[in-house]
């Protein structure tokens, strides 16, 4: 019997992929998402072009769209005149010739305050660039997330000949100001960094000033560069921002952009938000007593794939589980059941957004027995069933 379906041949589109030439771990993710979204929707290829080749109209031959982050005023005239729909990750002020797309500044910055404030932290920073649009942006975000808990948040102030061009990333003048910075921090303080690259250098500066990482000073970077947090002398963790994500929301925007032409002043900004936290060394720590509290709570997160109890953080900890209760209510106004519950449920949180895995997957990495128990317990702590928290960026003008 013939099938009753019909089958539509889409037209086949090329996307052109321009970033400056040094390209950074998150924009090889950008460009992993950007490729998935191609190869699934069988209709886009991509063409990856390097800044200096864009004086060459013919390069852009036979392109429908381009995504690009070039802050280069010459490149952009050059793209601007073919006409073609531009998408732009930016940091930047809104252009009206391009459809901008970042990551969800504020979201990043209320995340990491909320993430240090889980494990007790009372002291915290922000070592950023200001001036950036970015870096205001989670400053801003970070440090009233702290305040409207009673907390405040030291933030380092460059001198103003680093935010000159030709000082901007003088890594000597850097060093010399936060070897003055970082002794004016209170122990036990966590920091949040503008990147993971500034992140080294900060942690650098904490060793170099006998400061120790992290039992000292916790600190967390942006973007989740796996290789830059690994070759750190203690391994860094970091948020990572969804670059895979922004990958494919750029290639939705731009295809939707080929189709459906949209007015400059109609162009709206869209917003990419966090996965959440990839915890390494440089925050493995609580800033809580007593120390066996802080011991505890360590094996906490080595065994969240695990079915882990109050009775076995006592054992582990060498105390009696009254003993268990009684600091947990004291450091965080819970009692340590409900506390690990808190710390599973962010984790399946952070899982599901990042939307890679599938539920049952989520539910073995969190320690629970069956994806039914995990649904109940997941929609008990959130008020809404896991399958409601898949998400997808809307891309729709």
């Amino acid at each position: 019997m013939a099938s009753n379906k019909n089958f539509i041949l889409k037209k086949k589109r090329t996307v052109a992929f321009l970033f400056p030439s040094l390209m950074a771990a998150f924009k090889n993710e950008i460009l992993m998402g950007m490729a998935q979204y191609a190869q699934r929707q069988r209709n886009i290829g991509i063409r990856c072009i390097e800044e200096d080749d864009v004086d060459d109209k013919s390069v852009f031959a036979e392109c429908d769209g381009i995504f690009t982050d070039t802050p280069n005023e010459e490149v952009i005239g050059h793209m601007t005149a073919t006409g073609l729909p531009i998408v732009r990750f930016h940091d930047d002020p809104k252009r009206p010739d391009m459809i901008d797309i970042g990551f969800d500044d504020r979201k990043i910055g209320k995340m990491a305050a909320e993430w240090f404030m889980r494990r007790g932290f009372k002291n915290f920073a922000y070592c950023g660039n200001r001036g950036s649009n970015d870096s205001d942006e989670v400053e801003k975000a970070f440090d009233s997330t702290v305040a409207k808990a009673g907390f405040k948040c030291a933030v380092f102030d460059e001198p103003a000949i680093m935010r000159r061009k030709k000082y901007h990333r003088t890594i000597n003048i850097l060093h010399r100001c936060l070897d003055k910075w970082i002794p004016t921090l209170p122990p036990h303080t966590a920091v949040l960094c503008l990147h993971d690259f500034r992140a080294s250098h900060f942690m650098e500066a904490c060793l170099r000033n006998g400061r120790a990482v992290p039992e000292d000073i916790a600190i967390m970077g942006q973007y989740n560069d796996v290789a830059l947090c690994s070759c750190a002398p203690v391994t860094i963790t970091s948020i990572d921002v969804n670059a895979y994500n922004m990958g494919e929301s750029a290639m939705r925007i731009l295809e939707n952009a080929i189709d459906n032409p949209v007015a400059p002043k109609l162009r709206r900004t869209f917003l990419v938000p966090p996965n959440g936290v990839v915890e390494r060394e440089s925050t493995a720590t609580y800033p809580v007593s007593p120390p066996w509290l802080a011991n505890a709570l360590l094996v906490l997160d080595a065994n969240l794939n695990k079915s882990i109890s109050a009775a076995d953080l006592a054992k582990a900890a060498g105390v009696s589980q009254t003993a268990l209760q009684k600091a947990f209510h004291k450091a965080f106004k819970t009692t340590a059941g409900k506390y690990i519950m808190s710390v599973k449920m962010h984790e399946a949180k952070r899982l599901i957004d990042e939307n890679r895995i599938n539920l049952k997957e989520v539910a073995k990495r969190t320690g629970f027995s069956s994806p039914q128990y995990f649904s109940h317990a997941y929609h008990d702590f959130y008020g809404r069933p896991p399958v409601n928290d898949r998400r997808e960026i809307d891309c729709c003008f």
